[in-house]
């Protein structure tokens, strides 16, 4: 439900910033059509408008509105690090712990000491749940699987950690483009109704140099979300992961704990 309402917002988001560029594009056709009956372009005007800039060049046109959109691409790629670094598969659920561990547990009871250091030795997600399994184990397999699930409650939440954040960037990209490229269509016509209507190519040049902010509105939020909905993926497959995991891990220790329970 709630992929369902950011995919909402974000094509509300989308279906706005197409408006506004569908409506700078009919308005600068228009001028541009109204200069060229009236035969008001001159030579001069024309040679000014030959001007391809570079990067550089277009970001310093985009304005103040570059500024905090750098600063979330910034903090975008920090979090795309941090959310690559904190879900390697060795760091939630190691290939061979499963297979160690059957090797130092094996009487439920009397290995529990060994099994709780080995998990302390191989630091992951599913070491932390199993420990804090087998710390309550003296209490039986109810209040075991109890603290395991507690557990996984919480490593769940670790590993949705800053997801929020991540998206929360994209939409905010999204928004600041769009107020830069208002805010420059605002200083594009003042600069218009100063000069007059004939010189349609600073107007021409303040629209350009005002998309530059929904260009890369856009281009941060297209890299956030896709990074967003891979780490959605990698998480949910992890946590998939350990429930099967933890579920065969109970099962069988549970059955040589309490043989009853198999009847």
């Amino acid at each position: 439900m709630n992929n369902k309402r950011s995919i909402r917002k974000l094509s509300f988001q989308s279906a706005i910033i197409v408006a506004v560029l569908s409506m700078m594009i009919f308005v600068q056709a228009a001028l541009a059509a109204d200069a060229t009956q009236a035969n008001a372009v001159s030579s001069p005007a024309a040679e000014a408008l030959d001007t391809k800039k570079n990067a550089w060049e277009l970001y310093k046109a985009g304005g103040f509105f570059m500024i905090p959109l750098t600063a979330c691409s910034v903090l975008a790629v920090a979090l795309i690090i941090e959310r690559f670094v904190a879900l390697r598969r060795r760091v939630v659920i190691p290939p061979k712990f499963m297979d160690g561990l059957k090797q130092v547990l094996r009487d439920p009871r009397e290995d529990r000491e060994a099994a709780i250091e080995y998990c302390k030795k191989h630091d992951s997600a599913i070491a932390r749940m199993i420990a804090a399994g087998l710390r309550r184990l003296p209490r039986g397999w109810t209040a075991a699987e109890k603290g395991i699930e507690d557990a996984g409650a919480n490593e769940a939440l670790k590993l949705r950690r800053n997801m929020r954040f991540l998206y929360s960037i994209g939409s905010v990209a999204t928004l600041l483009g769009l107020i830069g490229t208002i805010s420059g269509m605002i200083l594009a016509f003042q600069n218009a109704a100063a000069s007059g209507t004939g010189d349609v190519h600073k107007l021409s040049t303040g629209i350009y140099e005002a998309m530059v902010n929904t260009f890369g509105g856009l281009a941060v939020a297209i890299v956030v979300t896709i990074f967003y909905y891979f780490f959605v993926g990698r998480i949910e497959k992890f946590i998939s992961e350990l429930n099967d995991a933890l579920g065969d891990f109970s099962d069988e220790y549970a059955l040589r704990d309490e043989p009853e329970l198999a009847a």
